[in-house]
């Protein structure tokens, strides 16, 4: 079976899931049976990935693109990572990372930023030379909207997890005199992953697009 534009339908099960994302308006959970494994979650996703780049409708390719977001909340972790979380007088979540494969740190978790963080003593100790070619961003500081540079470190291990290529901005972090804290883990180093916090641990789950 062909749909009007020319893509061929893998089954009726797929398209069935389609029309039944449009008749629920993108509200609430998918079908039970897009959840039942990952495999029928990879069909899906191909499916609608095709759909998507192919179709002629653009009604269809946006359906089709939600439904892509959609499944990839569903997909679940291939496995899990428990990382003891370092004690702290408050409520932020610190843990103790290396980088490079040479330096070990402690940075704290930052979900609220897309970047991760490295100050500049950081910067020094790992070698990373800044020059006026190097690539600055914008970011909001307590003194208002600076840029700043923008260096790529090889790796970043936390836990049994190496994250590579890991894109962070140079930049003090605010602390005063608070030396232990070499930098922060922002959103593009945990890409692919589920957070979770458990009495006194980082939980994290990891998903198929994540690195090893």
């Amino acid at each position: 079976m062909r749909n009007p534009n020319g893509l061929k339908l893998e089954g009726w099960r797929l398209l069935g899931l389609l029309l039944a994302l449009i008749t629920m308006g993108f509200q609430g959970s998918l079908p039970s049976q897009a959840q039942e494994s990952n495999v029928q979650i990879t069909e899906a996703t191909d499916f609608f990935d095709r759909l998507a780049r192919q179709s002629q409708n653009p009604l269809i390719a946006s359906l089709a693109r939600e439904s892509l977001a959609k499944l990839s909340q569903q997909r679940t972790p291939s496995r899990q990572v428990v990382v003891p979380l370092m004690e702290q007088p408050d409520t932020s979540l610190v843990v103790p990372i290396i980088i490079q494969d040479k330096v070990m740190a402690t940075f704290m978790v930052d979900t609220g930023s897309s970047y991760t963080v490295i100050t500049p003593r950081m910067a020094r100790k790992l070698g990373v030379t800044i020059t006026d070619k190097t690539p600055r961003i914008a970011i909001i500081t307590a003194n208002g909207a600076i840029k700043a540079p923008l260096v790529k470190l090889h790796d970043i291990s936390i836990g049994q997890i190496r994250v590579p290529e890991v894109s962070a901005v140079v930049q003090e972090l605010g602390n005063g005199e608070d030396t232990l804290l070499s930098g922060l883990l922002g959103m593009n180093f945990f890409h692919g992953m589920d957070l979770t916090v458990k009495q006194d641990s980082l939980i994290l789950g990891i998903r198929d697009t994540a690195s090893p």
